[in-house]
């Protein structure tokens, strides 16, 4: 068995390295020739890194000779307006490129990781399950929308002979960067912000995520999907969790409509005038002021699977963040 792993300079990817590695396995990652690679950078020698891009074949070429199982967790998150297309070509055209080529190379089972992004982000009022259809509407983020069209890729390569499964994963938790993604909930409470959104959503640590995508990996299904998450909470609830591990003040004062109109008109003019990308935007006011409840029932009975409390990642996250920012 030989390994391919894209996205692994990222949170989850790096983290299916690291697990994949554990049990011994021959992996190889893809990365860009300047990405970043400190999350691996106490396993180098443990594996093979090869550079390359979803969306250069030649490369990809490359990155598939021998290779018999694909872990595809290479995907670009934004939430700027101006990025739309950008991040299209990253995870639809690139999950495609992916997918093609793992049809040509005969490789024996691919796992792409996914979203729950890619159920919708319209305003569901039901429990949100594997069985969820989307539905077009004009409150779908654009990273929504790429990640559902990233899946129909997946999908339309299963019916042409891939064995395939897709994960899931709420949003995701633990210790990683905390200037990008959903590590910048740890920084924005470390820094005792006042403001905390009003909605529900699912959460689930790295670990889980990784430790639930090699067991689908590793398992006889195929052409199926699986949410993996752990918990639903309120943002309330993870951020009062999180002040309180880092034994900072918790967010008091709820995103108020009005609040939200103004602080992401802010932090655009911010974006412009440092030429950075907004920490919040339209996109991200509206669906963290939703509520969305996400079933894990299906992967825990496939694969008999207990998640991690979230309290307890929060805790752990939390010592690592602070022993981070103190060295």
């Amino acid at each position: 068995m030989k390994i391919l792993v894209t996205g692994a300079t990222g949170f989850v990817g790096a983290e299916i390295v690291k697990q994949l590695l554990a049990q011994d396995k021959s992996v190889r990652a893809l990365k860009r020739a300047s990405s970043n690679t400190h999350l691996l950078k106490d396993y180098e020698g443990r594996f093979e890194w090869v550079n390359g891009d979803v969306n250069d074949i030649p490369s990809l070429e490359k990155a598939f000779e021998g290779i018999t199982h694909v872990y595809h967790s290479a995907a670009m998150i934004s939430f700027d307006p101006a990025e739309k297309y950008k991040m299209f070509k990253v995870n639809i055209e690139g999950t495609a490129n992916m997918v093609n080529m793992a049809l040509a190379k005969g490789v024996e089972k691919f796992l792409h990781v996914s979203s729950v992004s890619a159920f919708g982000r319209y305003d569901i009022k039901h429990p949100i399950n594997e069985q969820t259809k989307w539905v077009e509407h004009d409150e779908n983020t654009n990273y929504a929308i790429a990640k559902h069209r990233s899946e129909l890729e997946v999908w339309r390569a299963y019916e042409e002979g891939l064995n395939t499964v897709i994960a899931n994963p709420a949003t995701i938790l633990g210790y990683g960067d905390w200037t990008q993604g959903s590590s910048q909930i740890f920084k924005n409470v470390y820094d005792e912000i006042s403001f905390y959104p009003t909605g529900i959503n699912g959460f689930v640590s790295v670990e889980d995520v990784a430790k639930t995508c090699i067991q689908l990996m590793q398992s006889d299904i195929s052409g199926e999907r699986f949410i993996i998450s752990a918990e639903n909470l309120s943002f309330k609830e993870l951020f009062g969790m999180i002040a309180n591990a880092f034994g900072k003040s918790a967010p008091s004062r709820p995103l108020s409509p009005f609040i939200r109109a103004i602080g992401w008109r802010f932090y655009w003019l911010k974006s412009k005038l440092l030429g950075q990308q907004p920490l919040v935007t339209k996109e991200t006011t509206v669906y963290t002021s939703r509520d969305y409840i996400y079933e894990n029932n299906k992967v825990k009975k496939a694969l008999n699977y207990t998640f991690e409390p979230i309290g307890e990642v929060v805790k752990r996250a939390c010592k690592q963040y602070t022993q981070a920012a103190n060295s």
